[in-house]
């Protein structure tokens, strides 16, 4: 019997690879396109809701403070750049967030005080937030739609417009974006299987700059956390060994800011009163309020103040707050993971800001969502997906709620900005709201003051003190706009009732020695401004009304020494260099006169400035540089006077 011959294997025929790649490459094109028109969506909407606030202006409410009175910003060199990063000289009310500090030096340096540069800076950032919210939630695979609902949410709520119109709050949208930044490297870390480590030490390298720029950020590695519970890493030691380097930053700066808080006493203000029962009991209304306010976002205004005492809403409250709590125990127990998950988000994030400590003029500050909301809105945009697989019916009725929603939060957004046009429009909007408070009327009266509308100022102050006459500010800034207005009397009046208010306060007693100098009290301004000086050795303006007081009794030197001591504190002030130069050349001190007008002419090229180093030059007979400087000082306007009119030939 013959053997059976194998059979013979057919060759298969391999398909070219080259069609295969096609799809894949149109597939992914196709990917980055869906991807792509939702984010310009997001982008387009954001800017055109936030574009009223480019013509916004500074405001006083912490503007000035932070920009036009910084004496950090006076110039731009490295001094002051090594200033503003010092954990100390870099303090401002208290906060150290000297990143933020230096993007305002570079804008004043370049633009001086035009607000226009700052409010472009700070919608450019918050768009920048807005991107980095949309890539995180496509990181976290939500779905294009998703994650454009979620970034609108993030983008235009009401409650962002604090942190993008007022321009000191450049903090949240600079902390913002390194924020994010971090949080997505970390995201993808972990999404695409923990192999990259290099996304991990970039993430720590955008977290250090966050810090730089508000204490806030503090929180990271806390949602970190909270993204690992999200992606089923499961919980142990080893995640927060892990993070370790993120927690030192952490604690290092939040030791730091708690340090410098406690520097300037804002820790203590408006919060004496309580014990740490009833800031418990602050805490859990403010956790209530910021929940609320997600969904209806009711009375924004730029300052709550502390109530003068505990309402039965701050007990209701902390009971509601609890139950918030066991409900997102609830949906960890049934593996709800979006609500968990986002419930995280804003309880890591907010929770630092529930004014339990006490920091500042206020609470439930709209600024302080600008983050924690990021878990909330997130929440919409999972259940979208959620219900997409499940029930398409209901997941567009949940899209186009949102979509309604999001139109209202539009309109209430552009409305917002308006508040925050001026400090006039600021503050006529808190005293529509606030009415128990003085600090409204008083900052508004100083804006009305600052433009000379003296009559307006005086009605704010009156105002004010009506409502709380036990302020030694109040009078204090009503003296000051009655001795604009050449009123002496009153203004005295005032200062010396502000002082049996607050006798340590050394401004009282300055501007009460100004006002009896005016009156040509000289023995009295000057016991006055020495009991300022003795309240506060570092209060500048002390020295130079004392500068005033001397030269009026012919005392030179005393004079001088007065202003190299206020020089001392504020190097960058030509006009006091201007000063000294005067005072330096009556004493027949040339050669130092000269170094004293060449610095203010470093610091301001002014005509007077020229003119007056050029008499000195001429009285000191050195006519090449008498010429030059009187030639200059002719060429910017100066009438030169006879006496000198033979230099310029």
């Amino acid at each position: 019997m013959a053997a059976k011959q194998p059979k013979k294997t057919k060759k298969v025929k391999i398909a070219k690879s080259s069609g295969s790649k096609k799809a894949i490459k149109k597939k992914s094109k196709s990917k980055t396109s869906n991807q792509l028109l939702p984010l310009l969506i997001v982008l387009i909407v954001t800017l055109v809701v936030f574009i009223p606030s480019l013509s916004n202006d500074f405001v006083n409410w912490d503007d000035d403070v932070n920009i036009i009175e910084n004496v950090n910003l006076e110039v731009f060199n490295w001094e002051s750049v090594k200033n503003i990063f010092h954990y100390k000289k870099g303090l401002v009310i208290g906060n150290y967030n000297p990143l933020t500090i230096f993007t305002f030096a570079v804008e004043k340096h370049f633009v001086g005080l035009d607000a226009t540069l700052y409010h472009v800076n700070n919608l450019i950032l918050h768009l920048i937030c807005t991107f980095l919210v949309y890539r995180l939630m496509l990181l976290m695979r939500l779905s294009p739609m998703a994650a454009m609902l979620v970034a609108l949410l993030f983008g235009i709520h009401p409650m962002r417009v604090e942190s993008v119109a007022w321009i000191t709050e450049r903090k949240d949208v600079l902390f913002g974006a390194f924020y994010l930044g971090a949080l997505c490297l970390y995201t993808r870390y972990v999404a695409e299987g923990l192999k990259n480590k290099k996304l991990v030490w970039f993430a720590l390298g955008l977290f250090f700059f966050s810090l730089l720029s508000k204490i806030q950020a503090v929180a990271l590695p806390l949602t970190m956390l909270a993204i690992d519970y999200y992606f089923k890493r499961p919980l142990s030691f080893k995640l927060i060994i892990e993070k370790i380097p993120f927690f030192a930053f952490s604690l290092f700066f939040g030791l730091l800011g708690i340090w410098g808080l406690s520097q300037q006493g804002s820790l203590a203000d408006d919060v004496t009163q309580y014990n740490f029962l009833d800031r418990l009991l602050i805490g859990g209304y403010s956790w209530v309020v910021y929940l609320i306010k997600s969904v209806v976002p009711y009375k924004m205004v730029a300052m709550y103040p502390y109530p003068k005492a505990l309402t039965w809403h701050f007990y209701v409250a902390p009971f509601i707050a609890l139950g918030t709590v066991g409900a997102a125990f609830w949906a960890f127990k049934k593996e709800m993971t979006g609500i968990v998950f986002g419930f995280l988000v804003f309880f890591f994030n907010v929770v630092f800001m529930l004014q339990i400590l006490g920091a500042g003029q206020g609470f439930i500050a709209d600024r302080f969502t600008y983050i924690p909301y990021l878990g909330l809105f997130f929440i919409a945009g999972y259940y979208y997906d959620k219900l997409n697989k499940q029930d398409i019916k209901k997941a567009n009725i949940l899209k186009y709620g949102l979509m309604a929603y999001l139109v209202v939060c539009a309109f209430l957004s552009f409305q917002q900005i308006k508040t925050w046009e001026n400090g006039e429009t600021l503050w006529t909007h808190a005293i529509e709201n606030v009415k128990t408070t003085t600090l409204p009327y008083g900052n508004r009266g100083f804006y009305y003051r600052e433009r000379k509308q003296f009559q307006k100022a005086l009605a704010d102050y009156n105002s004010a003190i009506k409502i709380n006459g036990s302020k030694g500010d109040l009078y204090n800034s009503r003296g000051k706009t009655y001795f604009d207005m050449n009123n002496v009397g009153p203004a005295i009046n005032d200062y010396r009732k502000a002082i049996s208010l607050d006798d340590k306060k050394a401004e009282y007693h300055v501007n009460l020695g100004a006002a009896l100098g005016a009156q040509g009290n000289i023995g009295g301004a000057l016991n006055a401004l020495n009991a300022g000086i003795a309240v506060d050795p570092e209060f500048a303006n002390a020295y130079l009304n004392r500068s005033l007081a001397y030269s009026q009794q012919d005392k030179f030197q005393e004079a001088i020494q007065d202003i190299d001591k206020y020089l001392s504190l504020k190097p960058n002030n030509s006009e006091m260099w201007y000063e000294k130069g005067l005072l330096e050349r009556v004493t027949g001190n040339n050669s130092e006169s000269i170094k004293s007008f060449t610095r203010a002419i470093q610091l301001d090229p002014r005509n007077i400035f020229y003119y007056q180093r050029g008499r000195t030059y001429a009285g000191m007979n050195q006519r090449d540089a008498a010429k030059r400087d009187l030639l200059q000082a002719q060429q910017m306007g100066v009438t030169i006077e006879e006496d000198v009119q033979g230099f310029l030939r």
